[in-house]
């Protein structure tokens, strides 16, 4: 338990909220990299690797850290909604188009 609390503590430490980097949104420490956004690739199951070579700013711990700091601080808010898809949809595109009418 020491350890994880350790491990907890250097997770806390590398993240920054400065409101003149990205707005205020949390950032590892030295990086303009969302944490919440390195956080949810490991969460989805994207390799670190793959995260690291889209983030080649970050380190390996870095990424552990980060998915270590969203699970002790997740997002606060409403979750989104996942839509359910049949078995054999692709998904291709993310974009939503709002169509309002005119009255």
């Amino acid at each position: 338990m020491e350890e994880r609390l350790k491990r907890l503590h250097a997770a806390q430490n590398i993240v920054v909220m400065d409101p003149e980097i990205l707005s205020g949104t949390p950032v590892v420490r030295g990086t303009r990299v969302p944490v919440y956004d390195a956080a949810a690739s490991v969460a989805i199951g994207i390799p670190v690797e793959r995260i690291l070579a889209a983030y080649p700013s970050l380190t390996w711990e870095q990424v552990e850290l980060a998915a270590l700091y969203v699970e002790a601080n997740p997002q606060r808010g409403r979750p989104r909604p996942k839509a359910s898809l049949p078995s054999n949809a692709k998904v291709v595109t993310k974009r939503t188009r709002v169509i309002s009418k005119s009255q």
